[in-house]
């Protein structure tokens, strides 16, 4: 009909599901003052977030990858079973590469870092709303980096022995001690073995590399 304007787009419903910490205090600032998401739900409840799924249908659910139901389960791979038509955002601690492939695996359709910038969230559940998943120059980077020859991520003798006494849960002086090094030593080698795996803590430096070959000490 002339004369006649299109209604505006209708913004995108987002629960957020954040981690309690004070870090994820902002999410859903960040998504309030550009005016271009309507957040429905903000909880650190990750029973509540299931519910709310299930009752405010959401189109996208902003999920920090850290939270995990009662029974043990991440919220993230819940959420994709109890109600799968929403789509999952993953917000991580560091964009590592068990952490980002882990909530991939989890069904998220996006992967962005706590601390990322307003845009890199509106695009992240732009594209989860239009059905698409997004990588950033930095998720695809971390994503890559996983596809290299496994040459590439071999660890040393010596960082091999320190990430088994890390799989038998020692701390850095006991493993400091064992070794003849020092905890500085130690410290030193963990922050490389992390590099090499794409881990952002020891224990999931530990799990990545028991689904590549079973660690043990040379």
């Amino acid at each position: 009909m002339p004369g006649h304007s299109p209604s505006p787009p209708a913004l995108p419903r987002v629960l957020v599901a954040r981690d309690p910490g004070p870090a994820q205090a902002w999410s859903e600032d960040v998504l309030l003052m550009g005016h271009r998401a309507c957040v429905i739900g903000v909880t650190a409840d990750p029973e509540k977030a299931l519910n709310w799924a299930q009752e405010l249908h959401p189109d996208v659910a902003l999920v920090s990858s850290r939270l995990v139901t009662n029974s043990g389960e991440p919220l993230l791979r819940a959420l994709q079973r109890a109600s799968p038509e929403v789509r999952l955002v993953a917000m991580v601690a560091t964009l590592g590469l068990a952490a980002v492939s882990e909530a991939l695996r989890f069904g998220a359709a996006s992967v962005v870092e706590e601390g990322a910038g307003a845009e890199v969230f509106y695009e992240a559940i732009r594209a989860a709303t239009s059905g698409r998943s997004l990588l950033t120059g930095a998720t695809a980077a971390i994503l890559l980096k996983g596809l290299e020859p496994r040459g590439s991520a071999e660890l040393t003798p010596r960082q091999r022995q320190v990430l088994d006494l890390l799989d038998r849960r020692l701390n850095n002086a006991e493993i400091a001690l064992r070794l003849g090094i020092t905890p500085a030593t130690v410290r030193l080698h963990v922050r490389h073995i992390l590099q090499r795996l794409g881990a952002s803590t020891p224990m999931q430096a530990v799990t990545l590399a028991r689904r590549q070959s079973p660690v043990r000490p040379d």
